[in-house]
């Protein structure tokens, strides 16, 4: 083949055919042999140049062809990058959210995190019932309050209540008991029914909007965050709802059934399983970003602050970092790792702790189950019962207990804390109210029969289900 200088034509410039390798054609000219417009190359993209040899066009496509798989791939069992179809195509209509207004306990645990901590409130409530109202047989659903009117699950029924006098603005009959606690999101109320049901009602008549059916009982209190409502069902899938028309924006499936509500914050949505995990999720895209193993059920929410996520499990209560990843296959990777180094194979060192955990606080068990509920959380402090009766105050960061207080019977539902005082209840009926800086009692109050539902805060009133089925309003 003759040698090309700057000088030469590029109508007498003899190469060869790119496209199919024929030798000796023209650039510029059409090849005799595949009659496609031949063009002079670099001489690293062409046959002669001897390090590029590789670089042909048919390597190049398969290599792009590659990349883009190997790119899809990543991007769908990594939980770093977001799903685009959930981000481009199922996008919510609305940015409404459950969380509360002044006044208002608008969703189970009062805020997204299920944090059950109001830092300001004008006038501590005395410890004096107002009045009380039998709901009939009893069910497990702690009330929602919002302007002045009470939403809550009874047997057979949901309920909306005058919050001045306990008297029924409306009910709605259902197909089961409701267990759980209804969520306010603008004109609407969402409630999860064991028929398999979401209902959107609207919570000043009490009318279905609309509705979704799951595969199975949904087990959660419904939570609304940025026009998605979220909840869990015993079908073992976490689900995301268009809060508008009840569109499914996606849902994810767990290890186990969800049998406590999902918290969001800070982008993530955070349940726990009847199989002892921890999920951490995207709440936009419900990609899993990390799981986090226990040995027994978990019992009760996970409450996302202070950078970490607590939930119990086992009777005990643990710390995880809110941000932690799991890289897929890296759990089953130190499964085979801790094995051998239980088989002490030659150097095997001692396999790391599960990624995410932090702390373990253990209460005094003797024979009991502990820990049940989940804790109230507050940025320098946690609250928290257990079966036996102690009620803890303890550094929410480092785990170390900081006071206990004895109240004579098991605590069985999750604490509430108002400004500097913390109110819980235990299975004998007592009400308490503590001093939450050295746990000393302000007062307490016998309502009769056990507390087996958290307490919430609204205009000044503190409202107790107890499990002979009565909501007590206590100022």
């Amino acid at each position: 083949m003759s040698r090309v200088t700057d000088e030469t034509p590029s109508s007498s410039i003899s190469i060869t055919c790119a496209w199919c390798g024929a030798e000796d054609e023209t650039a510029g000219r059409t090849c005799q042999i595949c009659n496609r417009l031949t063009v002079r190359l670099p001489d690293w993209a062409t046959h002669e140049g001897k390090r590029f040899k590789w670089l042909t066009r048919r390597h190049l496509i398969m290599a792009a062809v590659s990349l883009v798989i190997l790119g899809f791939v990543a991007w769908m069992n990594y939980p770093f990058l977001p799903d685009p179809a959930v981000i481009l195509f199922k996008r919510p209509i609305t940015s409404l959210s459950s969380a509360p207004l002044p006044g208002q306990w608008s969703m189970v645990g009062w805020d997204s995190q299920l944090s059950r901590y109001l830092p300001r409130v004008t006038g501590y409530p005395v410890g004096r019932v107002l009045w009380t109202k039998d709901l009939g047989e009893p069910t497990r659903s702690a009330p929602t309050v919002a302007d002045g009117v009470i939403y809550v699950g009874a047997h057979f029924k949901v309920l909306a209540l005058d919050a001045e006098t306990g008297n029924t603005v409306w009910e709605l009959e259902t197909n089961g008991p409701l267990h759980y606690s209804a969520a306010v999101a603008g004109t609407n109320l969402f409630v999860g029914m064991l028929d398999h049901r979401l209902l959107a009602l609207d919570r000043k008549t009490g009318n279905i909007i609309w509705e979704f059916r799951s595969q199975g009982p949904i087990t959660t209190s419904p939570l609304v965050a940025n026009g998605i409502v979220y909840f869990g069902s015993s079908d073992q899938f976490i689900y995301a709802l268009d809060v508008s028309n009840g569109n499914v924006i996606w849902k994810e499936e767990i290890q186990g059934k969800v049998r406590s509500s999902v918290a969001v914050y800070d982008g993530k949505l955070f349940a726990s399983d009847t199989e002892g995990n921890l999920h951490i999720l995207n709440a936009r895209t419900g990609q899993a970003r990390h799981r986090f193993r226990t040995p027994t059920l978990a019992t009760s929410a996970a409450v996302p602050a202070n950078g970490l996520v607590y939930f119990p499990s086992g009777g005990k209560l643990y710390a995880v970092d809110a941000n932690a990843r799991e890289i897929p296959w890296a759990f089953r990777f130190k499964q085979v790792w801790t094995q051998f180094w239980l088989w002490r194979l030659p150097l095997i060192p001692e396999p790391p702790a599960q990624k995410g955990g932090l702390w373990l606080f253990t209460p005094d068990r003797q024979g009991t189950p502990g820990i049940i509920a989940s804790p109230a959380v507050t940025p320098k402090q946690f609250y928290v019962g257990d079966a036996k009766g102690n009620f803890y105050a303890g550094d929410a960061l480092s785990g170390a207990e900081l006071w206990r207080f004895q109240s004579g019977a098991g605590i069985l539902a999750s604490p509430v804390v108002l400004g500097d005082r913390v109110y819980f209840g235990n299975e004998t009926g007592v009400f308490y109210s503590l001093d939450r800086a050295a746990g000393k009692v302000m007062w307490q109050l016998s309502l009769g029969a056990p507390i087996e539902a958290a307490p919430v805060f609204a205009e000044g009133r503190i409202y107790v289900r107890t499990s002979d089925g009565k909501l007590h309003s206590i100022e």
